[in-house]
């Protein structure tokens, strides 16, 4: 039995490929890894936002929301169809 993917938390690609998850985007604890990882100017350094799922794999907005819609994630309509944001989620 394989398990079907979960949308698992807030996710950050950086430029590096780096993932760097958290509870929401740019959340404080996010925001502190960053720094930590790639200094102040981390903004520049991210790629693109996303989330991931249980298996650790980076899902663009769009392929997360397929994913919840599917699985029954979504809690709130607050962003365009088909692009997830955290406020969906929670």
């Amino acid at each position: 039995m394989s398990l079907r993917p979960l949308v698992v938390c807030a996710a950050m690609k950086m430029r590096d490929g780096f993932i760097v998850p958290g509870i929401r985007h740019y959340s404080p604890e996010m925001r502190k890894l960053l720094r930590r990882c790639y200094g102040e100017g981390y903004h520049k350094q991210v790629a693109e936002q996303g989330f991931v799922d249980q298996f650790g794999n980076f899902l663009t907005r769009e392929t997360a929301y397929e994913i919840a819609f599917k699985n029954g994630q979504i809690r709130r309509d607050v962003s365009k169809p088909g692009t997830l944001f955290s406020e969906n989620l929670y």
